[in-house]
């Protein structure tokens, strides 16, 4: 099953998990994240680092260099250790906004700038039925990325309109 349906969650083990586990350098909340995507997503030299029977989470906070943390004290990878660049950790006009297909704020800044609208969530939602998505090993969130997509064009706009 992809990210982007929905599951049906076991909110008791989630909040069993999740429970005092915060980003050890700015204490965020984070979101949980598969093994397989730290797995998919980091580079060589850190895959082996990656303990698959505790839990990890992406650190959401955009100033903070920590990426994926655990509940293991000290055990935490950086943006540095990651293949790609992460939407929310990185402002570049080169970062993806979607991964699985490829658009990046520049790409959906251009047509914005071009055509004055842009197609982009109406593609990825045309392609998340066939070929299919696959964010939990492309997206360094390890999920759905119509979030980000749908933030960065209203930010994108309001960059052209000012």
């Amino acid at each position: 099953m992809s990210c982007c349906n929905p599951k049906i969650i076991d909110k008791g083990e989630e909040k069993k998990e999740s429970l005092d586990l915060v980003c050890p350098k700015c204490k965020d909340k984070g979101t949980k994240v598969q093994t397989i995507t730290l797995q998919s997503l980091l580079k060589e030299c850190c895959q082996s680092e990656v303990e698959r029977d505790i839990p990890y989470k992406f650190c959401k906070n955009s100033e903070c260099e920590v990426v994926y943390f655990s509940s293991k004290k000290g055990h935490f990878f950086t943006k540095d250790e990651l293949r790609v660049k992460a939407t929310l950790k990185d402002a570049g006009l080169d970062v993806n906004v979607c991964y699985c297909f490829g658009h990046t704020r520049q790409s959906v800044l251009d047509e914005l700038k071009s055509t004055g609208k842009t197609n982009v969530l109406d593609d990825v939602k045309v392609k998340m039925k066939d070929p299919g998505c696959f964010c939990e090993t492309s997206n360094p969130q390890g999920n759905c990325c119509l979030g980000n997509i749908t933030a960065w064009i209203k930010e994108a706009k309001g960059l052209i309109n000012d």
